[in-house]
């Protein structure tokens, strides 16, 4: 028996590491993450308007694979009228949601995760990765606005017109690039850790003891 609990975190990251090199090539080929970017567009458009009044009318898929958000500010001096827009790029879109499959490994490779616990992981990664895009759109609006680059990212610079959009404040513009910053961390590898402790405490804390026992060897 003793064996075994000293075993039991080698053979659980012997699974983990089987699991990681199965679900990610599956992930790019087999097109999970268009299913799921898919679904975020879909909440995206029902949820964002609510919360962005000044920012988000609607997000449209392009051919490329890029959102297109178009906002509710009116470029100034346009005639007649233009509507600004930006886009979010496909390659921002694939890191936001890489962390699905390393949540799906981290459950699948700790005894006692079903697949109760795998959907709830899943929707409430979900949930977190809309926030964190839902954070890297309220940073552009608000570079857009103030029309001054982003604190935090050297990439998100103010188009080259000007909005009719209430500015940020001092303080909340920084908080805004704070959240895009966050988003960029966060999501892809940290957000799937937590949920995975948060949803699987015994097996976690039984790793934890069989770490323990291995250095005390």
């Amino acid at each position: 028996m003793s064996a075994k609990r000293h075993d039991f975190f080698r053979l659980w990251l012997i699974l983990l590491i089987l699991l990681l090199v199965t679900l990610y090539p599956a992930w790019w080929w087999l097109g999970g993450a268009e299913w799921v970017l898919r679904g975020l567009r879909l909440m995206a458009n029902a949820l964002l308007p609510h919360f962005f009044s000044q920012g988000i009318s609607e997000v449209t898929l392009l051919a490329n694979q890029s959102w297109k958000v178009l906002t509710g500010l009116n470029v100034e001096g346009s005639h007649p009228a233009e509507t600004a827009i930006f886009f979010v790029t496909e390659k921002h879109l694939l890191r936001s949601v890489m962390g699905f499959p390393l949540l799906w490994a981290l459950l699948l490779a700790t005894p006692g995760s079903g697949i109760k616990r795998l959907v709830w992981g899943t929707l409430l990664l979900g949930v977190i990765s809309l926030l964190g895009l839902a954070g890297h759109m309220w940073a552009t609006i608000g570079v857009m606005v103030n029309h001054q680059p982003s604190s935090v990212d050297d990439n998100l610079v103010p188009p080259p017109y000007r909005v009719s959009g209430i500015p940020y404040s001092e303080w909340l513009f920084h908080l805004s690039g704070f959240a895009h910053y966050l988003e960029a961390l966060i999501v892809p590898i940290v957000a799937p850790v937590l949920i995975w402790v948060l949803l699987c405490p015994r097996g976690v804390m039984r790793l934890v003891v069989s770490v323990r026992r291995r250095i005390r060897k």
